[in-house]
């Protein structure tokens, strides 16, 4: 081992120990061995296998509250009948706000947002569902466009690539389309360092919450001159929020910017350098998650059977033969088939281990009478609920139409199966008062149809399986732009024996070899 690792390890440890000294003492017990190892090895773990180690507590301790130690300090795993508490919670007791500062490092990487919040705030308002009506045919020209240029074919017939980093590319250049309309979101220079902030951020809020508050701004310095951050994204995106300021029809909404300006306080109009760093913190959130979703959503597709596949198609077609062969709006919403898909995904596949998290400002007592101490971190494992008989039939089963099936029977009330519901027995986006999915689903929606119907999706497992499951069997989909089966057999099963480039994902687990064939 070199002096290198050896001083990292020995200072990792140090920052350990340090907060295992100044840990809130409470009498929940907590998951890992027993004594300061234990605490320190945990801690360790959760850095590289927090699923693993939230999963044992759970275990443990049966849905009791439990204490998960990690670098950034302690936070209190509550159980699943506490989901209730937290969506109820006007932030005076369990505050979002203040976790999500301390979570993702706002103040240090973006700015103090905590006074005017206004962009968050405009994303909250139904203006912006409205207006997504009037831009999903903007979004899909420009998935079509994108794709293939983003793949890089050049004329040829097939490529293989990374699938996730080339969906963050993606998902950047047709998010901005919406975010900030042309010819901005084809400025490669701005997409580059805001793809680079989207998937920078998180895990930098993570390591600077290893530090001392004190210590924490110098770090985000040294670091910011090697990645870039906000700072670098600023320059880029500020001309072309100018232009939508000139433009100033808000009237007639071209963008999400363009609602955005309605809410803007006059001196970051002046100073729309001001304007930017908030668009970046929007944009931020939204690619880096509708890239997650693009990612899982395209590896369930490949397993799809080809009777599965058929239904999918079939759906897509007739929902745009419904608006005139038009697919805006109205068309995605009739796709309950692929947005069932998509809710399922975030089922099976939690954005994190833990989520929902809050900080105590105060004393609070939970369901079982725990009493929770102020200044806790709490948090709820969103697989204990997505797992759950009492909740799902089989949930331990990947099921694509679940809640497409569950909207049928719903009986006038199908919409609380839709993806963008909110509900305590689904969590990918928390409970109360969060930023709207809608957009996100759009998003989702249009890339899984323009993929579907446009592109022939080859991908291979090194160990044949796929998060437990047999890949043995995959099998590829191909159709064309119109929906039109080819000649010959449509659904040809994939040779194992084929040669691709292999490739690292971003994500855990995942299938490390994707190619895309044009027809």
């Amino acid at each position: 081992m070199s002096f290198a690792t050896q001083f990292i390890l020995s200072a990792v440890c140090l920052l350990v120990a340090v907060r295992l000294w100044l840990r809130k003492r409470t009498n929940i017990p907590r998951v890992g061995g027993p004594g300061p190892h234990g605490y320190i090895w945990t801690a360790l773990r959760s850095v590289f296998d927090c699923n693993s180690v939230v999963e044992e507590g759970c275990r443990q301790f049966d849905g009791k509250p439990f204490v998960l130690p990690t670098l950034g300090g302690d936070m209190v795993v509550l159980g699943p009948d506490n989901v209730e508490l937290l969506r109820k919670s006007d932030d005076s007791v369990f505050n979002a706000p203040e976790r999500a500062q301390q979570l993702f490092q706002i103040n240090l990487q973006f700015g103090d947002f905590a006074s005017n919040p206004y962009h968050l705030e405009t994303i909250l308002r139904s203006d912006l569902t409205k207006a997504l009506k009037s831009l999903t045919p903007d979004l899909l020209e420009e998935a079509q466009l994108a794709i293939p240029e983003t793949l890089g074919m050049k004329g040829s017939e097939s490529v293989t690539v990374p699938l996730f980093d080339t969906m963050v590319n993606l998902l950047g250049r047709v998010s901005n389309r919406a975010m900030i309309g042309l010819p901005g979101c084809r400025d490669q220079r701005f997409l580059k360092q805001q793809v680079k902030l989207a998937t920078t951020v998180i895990s930098l809020a993570q390591f600077l919450n290893w530090f001392p508050e004190f210590l924490k701004p110098v770090i985000y310095k040294i670091v910011s001159l090697f990645i870039g951050g906000t700072r670098a994204v600023v320059p880029l995106l500020t001309p072309h929020l100018q232009s939508r300021i000139d433009y100033a029809q808000q009237d007639n909404p071209q963008t999400i910017t363009d609602i955005l300006l309605k809410f803007t306080p006059e001196e970051d109009i002046v100073n729309p350098e001001r304007l930017a760093v908030r668009v970046a913190h929007l944009n931020m959130a939204s690619i880096h998650t509708s890239a997650i979703f693009t990612t899982h959503a395209l590896f369930e597709l490949a397993l799809f059977t080809p009777a599965q596949m058929k239904e999918i198609r079939d759906e897509i077609t007739a929902a745009i033969d419904e608006e005139g062969g038009v697919c805006n709006k109205n068309a995605v919403g009739k796709m309950y088939k692929l947005d069932s898909l998509l809710k399922e995904i975030g089922r099976w596949h939690p954005l994190f281990a833990v989520g929902m998290s809050r900080v105590t400002l105060s004393d609070a007592v939970i369901a079982d009478g725990t009493v929770i101490p102020k200044g806790s971190v709490v948090a709820i494992a969103p697989k204990v609920v997505h797992y759950s008989p009492e909740i799902y039939d089989h949930p331990e089963d990947f099921d694509p139409f679940r809640f497409s099936k569950m909207r049928q029977s719903a009986g006038g009330n199908e919409s609380k199966h839709a993806f963008t519901a909110l509900s305590s027995d689904y969590l990918l986006f928390g409970t109360g008062r969060v930023l709207h999915p809608t957009r996100l689903c759009v998003l989702a929606d249009i890339m899984m149809k323009e993929t579907c119907m446009s592109w022939k999706i080859l991908c291979r497992s090194e160990d044949q399986s796929y998060l437990g499951r047999d890949t043995s069997e995959l099998r590829c989909f191909l159709s064309t732009r119109q929906g039109r089966e080819t000649e010959g057999d449509a659904f040809q099963p994939l040779h194992h024996s084929q040669s691709f480039r292999e490739v690292d994902l971003h994500s855990e687990e995942m299938l490390s070899v994707w190619g895309f064939c044009r027809l």
